[in-house]
């Protein structure tokens, strides 16, 4: 019987093929999780054009800025990839308060011409796809007028141990940032279905 390569399968079932493959067929006995995954980077001017690295320097910032420490994860972990948020933030030096949250898109449309690639230990799982989708005028499955997201066509898998970056290239645009008193961030945000260690499986 002809097997349809391209039939869609669930995020979990994908984490388990994925792994599978890798050696690691344990993992589709751990914990099923909500996952979520974020790295915020400083830019000193958020309007010129250049090209933001995002998750490889984790381990050296700390909470809000970063929930991780490594830019891969741990052992049983695994992250099936259903939609990314990219964000701008700015935060006030003086005070450490942050004041300003939302889509980047919401920030400045024209930042739909961003553009950014997801790289699973340095090859190309997502190849310069620009903010487009994300657009809430062409947003294919964003079912409100508000929705800024990022949905994948598939179910982008991130097994446990092998390191990851995303690289968003920013075009010049007018987003003129929050001045001399206050810091500037990109956001990026990994959401989807998770497994987590489940050691009276595993163990």
């Amino acid at each position: 019987m002809a097997i349809n390569a391209f039939k869609e399968v669930t995020p979990s079932a994908k984490m388990a093929l994925i792994n599978n493959a890798l050696g690691n067929p344990a993992l589709k006995k751990n914990q099923g999780s909500t996952f979520e995954i974020y790295d915020y980077v400083e830019v000193a001017t958020p309007g010129d054009t250049q090209t933001v690295n995002f998750f490889s320097n984790v381990n050296t910032k700390t909470f809000p800025f970063t929930n991780i420490q490594q830019n891969q994860l741990g052992v049983g972990e695994s992250l099936s990839v259903q939609y990314i948020a990219f964000t701008y933030l700015e935060q006030n030096i003086a005070t450490s308060k942050i004041t300003t949250y939302e889509a980047l898109l919401q920030a400045n449309s024209g930042l739909s011409l961003a553009n950014f690639s997801l790289l699973l230990d340095n090859s190309r799982i997502i190849k310069v796809n620009s903010l487009t989708r994300s657009n809430t005028v062409f947003n294919p499955k964003g079912k409100t007028n508000a929705n800024y997201l990022f949905y994948p066509d598939t179910d982008l898998t991130i097994p446990p141990q092998i390191s990851f970056t995303l690289d968003l290239r920013i075009p010049n645009n007018s987003l003129a940032g929050g001045g001399v008193a206050v810091k500037s961030y990109f956001g990026c945000h990994l959401f989807g279905t998770g497994a987590i260690l489940n050691l009276k499986t595993n163990v």
